[in-house]
């Protein structure tokens, strides 16, 4: 590194300078072929990157902390980099050295920040998730409005929304933005460590809603905003801001966008933070997507179709009309046998829109122009194959054939397999270009010609082991090993140069001469070749809307083969949808606890009916029976049904849903201080006063953390509030049994549970859902299963019998007295009936009775209890 690093440094003072004018970022600071690293910087990259820390020069008496990493492996240190959270300016040389020294300049070379590397601006393939979107976000308070927008610049995807801080999370759940622009004050909850403020750069950002209609408009070339759609005054100025912080990170230039597009008329099925994360719809727990919704149902073969695949999943829709559009074109890849061929078309397909963005920024690789040509290639061989007749086929094979001429183009134009870099050389094809031919013929020559040079030499001077080597700073030079270089040293022809170990260099005037040829040659081979790539690249650009069209086609035709493929194998059935609300579901499966299966084990199917007469289902039963998985099962198929895709069930008629809610497997919040019962009464909140008629609820063990008596009485309440206020099509899953003798009184309320034999004191769990009610929660069986010392089990057993013995002789709660406030019931009976009762309770052989049989007697008991009460009447 010729500009040591001191104090005095005309170098460190450029650094001084740019780390002034981005001091949230880490410098990658180019000097020859490292980016170098200082001071706090190089501490942080060092401990991030596992990379030695080490010092060069001082700066105030102190040595200057340094590391550095290579430019030809930048890619690979800066996705380790922005994984950890970290923004990075790359900051380039702007002048090549030769030409500093040519024209005589004196002091560092000229250097800048060509480009601002932050986790929501990514386009190299290298950083980026190949099957997930990477979204920008900005979140700008109006009113008593959020406006959110998000931008992918590795696709061009642009999108607004308007919601209120209660719609905020489900958005940003939604989304999963790797960046996120708000201001302090605006709650992020989990999403608060992506947040970069306004603030952190010089941002132009346009004060008022009308300045940001004016800038957007002009923007994408419209005279106004309104010929894109209806937007907010926050949507606007959401809008302007992601746009604002594009232009300031990439240094003013401009990515490849669709003009923006307002999501929140797209009518989406509504599901908050809590429910994505319950239903695990894109990632499982660990954040792999092997044990989500997604990992399940994918049968993409392009990065392309993966991401729109998810976009799918994660924002189900509640229109009809559109979900019938998706049905009907992947029923017409299964019923005319044309999805196996569309997916063998498909496969390998380039990922066509992520190259364009990074053409369209002036980042393109050979590699880049290389997938545009493939990706029509396949959009030609793929064209073909779409049946024509339903809307969305017809309309992808129109896309499909967006630039012949261009294909012909770039077949001709490129070489194969393309260089990664166009320095490398090679990019274009021998035959395309007949000047580049010719300098490519001159530069190949003189390489020739200095291999014959060496041999020449070598017998001119009698030494065999003479070799011709390229030095960085001598150009070609000798290269005579120890023995020979004292006859070398003789010969006026050769000038001694530099002295080795062992060895030494010399120069000739014959092979300076052909040095310069050799340079010459290769320089104007190399400026041909750019030139030549450079107008592909304007072909390309003159196309980008076609081109753009072409890849969403493929993506497309993509997620709705993967849909074909599914229904192909007979296992998933295509929804029967309307608008009323149905929900009735024959054999349905969970796609995800069902792929988990190893073979030869089968899931074992259930169905699920919640017609308008029996919308609540109260579902008991013990643990491990599989109330959790039928829960979120139902859920995953109102998910996969309304975001148009196939169902693993036999039938399934469903009722557009409105909202889904999901309230199973809450746990503490400590980052907020929230216990688990206060987090579950939180999401139980949300569903009490957001659910309707047209939503779907599903609950699991709601009041279980916290005593028996007040969690069976909110829970009881929680159930007759859906059942009477919210009237909403819900799967009620508890252990409070008692809670079954509400279906006399809750006329709409269903009792289901999971089907238990027992079988010579062993208890076997069907994992079938049937009409009727728990009679035990055999705990004790799952401790038995879970391994707990059989000392401990049975000490157990002996506890639960004495406290079932002392259940029987008290009273229960009131489950009724909701319904009945004329007759509130009193703690204690009076004098004299305690015997009585106790007498006929004993008389009771619980374990021998059926059903019908124990309720009969409860009947019985109770009216015996009331006769005994002063101003008391039956039922």
């Amino acid at each position: 590194m010729s500009d040591t690093a001191t104090g005095a440094s005309p170098a460190m003072a450029q650094w001084f300078a740019i780390k002034a004018r981005h001091e949230d970022a880490l410098l990658f600071f180019r000097m020859g072929d490292f980016y170098e690293l200082f001071f706090a910087d190089a501490q942080a990259a060092s401990a991030a990157l596992d990379i030695a820390l080490t010092a060069r020069g001082q700066h105030q008496g102190q040595p200057i902390p340094m590391c550095g990493v290579p430019v030809s492996q930048a890619e690979m240190y800066l996705a380790r980099l922005i994984r950890r959270g970290f923004r990075v300016a790359i900051v380039e040389q702007l002048e090549d050295p030769a030409t500093a020294k040519a024209r005589g300049a004196k002091g560092p070379l000229k250097r800048d920040v060509v480009r601002l590397v932050t986790p929501g601006t990514l386009t190299e393939e290298a950083l980026l998730e190949a099957g997930r979107a990477n979204f920008l976000a900005a979140i700008v308070p109006h009113g008593a409005q959020f406006g959110i927008a998000w931008a992918d610049i590795s696709t061009g995807l642009f999108e607004t929304e308007a919601t209120d801080t209660a719609g905020l999370p489900a958005i940003l759940g939604r989304l999963d933005p790797a960046e996120i622009i708000a201001d302090a004050g605006i709650e992020l909850g989990p999403f608060e460590t992506r947040r970069v403020g306004t603030q952190r750069l010089a941002m132009s950002v346009p004060a008022t809603p009308e300045a940001a209609r004016r800038e957007l408009a002009q923007k994408f070339g419209a005279a106004s905003l309104d010929a894109f759609g209806d937007f907010s005054a926050a949507e606007a100025l959401a809008a302007a801001t992601v746009l604002a912080y594009i232009t300031a990170t990439q240094m003013g230039a401009q990515p490849r966008l669709s003009h923006p597009a307002s999501a929140g008329v797209a009518g989406q099925l509504a599901m908050d933070a809590a429910t994505r994360a319950s239903l695990e719809l894109l990632a499982a727990r660990g954040g792999n997507e092997a044990g989500s919704l997604l990992g399940a149902v994918k049968r993409t073969v392009s990065p392309a179709g993966a991401r729109l695949l998810a976009g799918w999943i994660s924002a189900p829709l509640n229109r009809l009309e559109l979900l019938l559009e998706r049905q009907t074109a992947w029923l017409a890849l299964r019923d005319t046998g044309m999805a196996e061929p569309v997916r063998t078309a498909l496969r390998g397909a380039p990922d066509m829109a992520r190259a364009l963005g990074r053409i369209a920024l002036g980042r393109a690789s050979p590699r880049d122009l290389t997938a545009i040509r493939a990706g029509l290639d396949v959009a030609a061989r793929l064209a073909p194959l779409l049946p024509r007749g339903p809307r969305l086929l017809d309309a992808a094979a129109m896309a499909l054939n967006p630039a012949p001429d261009l294909l012909e183009t770039l077949q001709h134009a490129l070489a194969e397999p393309a260089p990664l870099k166009l320095e490398d050389g090679g990019a274009i094809a021998q035959g395309y270009d007949g000047e580049l031919d010719a300098e490519r013929a001159l530069r190949d020559d003189t390489r020739r010609i200095i291999a014959e040079f060496q041999t020449e030499l070598a017998q001119r001077y009698g030494v065999a082991s003479l070799k011709i080597r390229h030095h960085a700073q001598l150009g070609y030079v000798l290269e005579a090993p120890a023995v020979a270089v004292e006859k070398l040293r003789e010969n006026p022809e050769l000038l001694l140069r530099q002295g080795m170990a062992n060895g030494a260099r010399f120069t000739h005037p014959e092979l300076s001469a052909l040095d310069q040829r050799i340079t010459e040659a290769a320089f104007r081979a190399a400026a041909r070749e750019k030139l030549v790539f450079n107008w592909l690249i304007k072909q390309v650009l003159s196309a980008v809307q076609s081109l753009a069209a072409c890849a969403e086609a493929l993506a497309l035709a993509d997620v709705l083969q993967s849909a074909a493929q599914l229904a192909l194998t007979g296992r998933f059935c295509c929804p029967e949808l309307s608008e009323d609300t149905a929900f009735h579901i024959e054999g349905g499966r969970h796609p995800v606890v069902e792929a988990a299966l190893p073979p030869g084990v089968s899931f074992i199917p259930n169905g699920c009916d919640l017609s308008p007469g029996q919308r609540l289902m109260l579902l008991t039963g013990p643990n491990m029976a599989g109330k959790s998985t039928f829960l979120r099962q139902n859920a995953l198929l109102v998910v996969l049904a309304q975001a148009g895709l196939p169902v693993p069930a036999e039938a399934m008629r469903l009722g557009l849903v409105d909202r889904l809610f999901s309230r199973v497997g809450a746990a503490d919040d400590l980052a907020s201080g929230r216990s688990t019962f206060m987090v579950e009464m939180i999401e139980t909140a949300a569903i009490l006063h957001q659910a309707g008629p047209k939503s779907f609820v599903i609950v699991d063990e709601i009041g279980r953390g916290t005593g028996t008596r007040d969690g069976l009485a909110i829970a009881q309440a929680v159930l007759e509030c859906l059942h009477n206020n919210n009237r909403s099509r819900a799967i009620f899953a508890t252990h409070f049994h008692e809670l079954y003798m509400l279906a006399e009184a809750l006329l709409r309320l269903k009792p289901h549970t999971m089907r238990v034999k027992e079988f010579r004191g062993e208890v076997v769990f069907m994992h079938e859902v049937v009409e009727g009610a728990a009679q035990k929660s055999w705990g004790v069986h799952v401790a038995r299963l879970a391994g707990v010392p059989e000392p401990m089990a049975k000490r157990a057993e002996m506890l639960l019998k004495s406290a079932e013995k002392a259940t029987l002789a008290t009273a229960p709660l009131p489950l009724f007295a909701s319904l009945a406030p004329q007759a509130p019931v009193e703690e204690k009976p009076e004098p004299g009936a305690d015997d009585a009762l106790a007498e006929a309770l004993a008389a009771l052989d619980p374990d021998a009775m059926t059903p019908r049989q124990a309720l009969e007697a409860l009947y019985k008991l109770r009216a015996e209890a009331l006769k005994t009460r002063p101003g008391h009447a039956e039922n």
